[in-house]
């Protein structure tokens, strides 16, 4: 568990690293001002969508287990649902410091803007990826 948290919060500070650093050729400002005005409404809904698309699985499997009765086996599965409900919420509360601690006018640490706009870009990536590999278990279900 702790290391798929990692592996996927390592990948998506990857890839905005990269994005970050297209951004910076080109000099856009516009997707960290884009995240910083609308990221907590985008991660809310995306919670939401994650939220509605669990309850459909959840639906299913209570039909799978109440046909085979192997509880046991989908233990995991929902401690896996779970997870990714509390890491979208770890990631709206991050992405609120990441924003405070970027338009503070003392802020705490003395990052470059760049290190913020990574974060941001990474915290919503990860929320994608989390909605992604819900979306996909979906069609896991349907195919069982």
């Amino acid at each position: 568990m702790i290391k798929s948290i990692a592996r996927v919060a390592l990948t998506s500070i990857g890839v905005a690293c990269i994005f970050q650093f297209m951004l910076h050729i080109i000099q856009s400002q516009f997707v960290f001002l884009f995240l910083k005005s609308n990221i907590t409404i985008l991660q809310v809904a995306l919670l939401a969508i994650n939220g509605a698309t669990l309850g459909i699985v959840l639906t299913k499997v209570k039909d799978i287990i109440d046909k085979n009765g192997k509880r046991e086996e989908f233990m995991s599965a929902k401690r896996e649902m779970l997870l990714s409900i509390k890491e979208q919420v770890a990631l709206i509360i991050i992405s609120l410091a990441v924003i405070s601690l970027a338009t503070a006018k003392c802020p705490p640490f003395n990052f470059s803007n760049e290190i913020y706009q990574i974060l941001l870009i990474a915290s919503f990536l990860y929320s994608l990826q989390i909605l992604y590999d819900t979306t996909k278990s979906v069609f896991l279900i349907l195919d069982f």
